[in-house]
């Protein structure tokens, strides 16, 4: 049976020799320079399929790592962890029979429902921050809302702001961004809410959308071929998998657009993405789109591009099975799925505004629940 990293606090608790190192992911790292340094069988990566290889090409640097060694026998490494995505990480261990083995394996964390309510003194960001300790939470408040309310002319002191969400938990430290279910902004005392929807996009309760940095579809497609997910479970090749982006299969040739205004930042090749453009759109925005056959004719780092111009053609360069382009999208440096903020409609209608209805019922309920409790507590302490 394999050693699961997650008793390593029973290993050490029981173990003087065993010594838990934390340690962060160094700039221009590759996983095969990290085991080259730390003389970890370089056969581990070569013997990884081709999505994986793609997969550790976006590891980042300041990534927190674990390495457990031996102090006992030359601090010789017995395990290693390092997080890949908000729901899976690298576990290299020893087996049975002392050799080096490389699983990918799910980060174990808790997810707590929190709800937020307080009364401006500063600012929404600032208060956010002062309540929660998490500017995370403050971020994705301020981007939520954005579009639809103007935080510097508007807000005052007295206004009121309720933000309903989920935060991950990881021992006991806040992991990734905290997902907003629904949250209510006063502004010139008149109530503003929104809403997140099945489709994970945002709405006001009319179910208008309020995604305003809305992004295109890259190019034409026959099929999406692989879609985002931090975590599934393969039922074929019984492993975990992660893919941080879409794949639109089309022909090699097909053209590729900018999703979305900006500043070319990277033109040139990257590891398993093979022929790769890179482009900054403000606001901690960046599209990646790779396995390119070629890029467009005269097209240079730091250009500006706008929103559907020709960028490239799609290819199969790099680590792929077959033509596709592979569309990555950052916000802050975090892979966030691109089709939710793929925006094809401006309102939702039919069967999903009913169903959107729903949610909007309900949260305003727990909503004004909140606020109600708060006037209650508020009033027991004047008393």
């Amino acid at each position: 049976m394999k050693r699961l990293f997650l008793l390593i606090i029973l290993i050490i608790s029981f173990s003087n020799a065993s010594v838990l190192i934390n340690e962060k992911w160094e700039k221009g790292e590759t996983l095969l320079s990290f085991f080259e340094k730390n003389d970890i069988p370089l056969s581990l990566y070569y013997n990884l399929d081709k999505p994986d290889k793609e997969l550790v090409s976006e590891l980042r640097a300041g990534t927190p790592i674990q390495i457990l060694k031996d102090e006992y026998e030359n601090n010789k490494i017995e395990q290693i962890l390092i997080p890949i995505t908000e729901e899976l990480e690298i576990h290299i261990y020893r087996d049975k029979e002392e050799k080096f083995a490389l699983d990918m394996i799910p980060l174990k964390y808790e997810v707590k429902h929190k709800t937020l309510k307080l009364t401006i003194k500063s600012s929404p960001y600032q208060d956010i921050v002062d309540k929660t300790g998490s500017h995370a939470l403050a971020k994705e408040f301020i981007e939520i809302f954005k579009n639809s309310i103007n935080f510097r002319r508007n807000i005052k002191k007295g206004d009121n702001l309720v933000i309903i969400y989920d935060q991950k938990y990881r021992l006991g430290k806040r992991l990734g961004f905290p997902l907003i279910h629904a949250a209510m902004m006063e502004e010139k005392r008149k109530e503003h809410f929104i809403f997140l929807a099945d489709d994970g996009k945002y709405y006001d309760e009319s179910g208008k959308s309020q995604n305003g940095d809305s992004f295109i579809i890259p190019c034409r497609y026959k099929r999406i071929s692989s879609r985002f997910t931090r975590k599934r479970w393969h039922p074929l090749l019984h492993k975990y998998r992660a893919h941080l982006g879409i794949d639109y299969a089309a022909p090699i040739g097909t053209p590729v657009r900018a999703a979305q205004s900006g500043k070319v930042i990277f033109k040139g090749r990257k590891g398993g993405y093979g022929r790769v453009i890179e482009i900054y759109h403000g606001n901690g925005y960046k599209s990646l789109y790779a396995h390119l056959s070629r890029f467009k004719r005269g097209l240079r780092r730091n250009r500006r591009v706008k929103k559907g111009e020709i960028i490239g053609y799609v290819g199969t360069s790099g680590l792929s099975t077959g033509p596709h382009l592979h569309f990555g999208l950052y916000k802050n440096k975090r892979a966030i799925n691109p089709a939710r903020k793929i925006v094809l409609a401006k309102r939702l209608s039919g069967e999903k505004r009913r169903k959107f209805i729903k949610i909007v019922r309900n949260y305003k309920k727990e909503i004004n629940l909140i606020i109600q409790r708060t006037l209650v507590a508020m009033n027991d302490k004047k008393h």
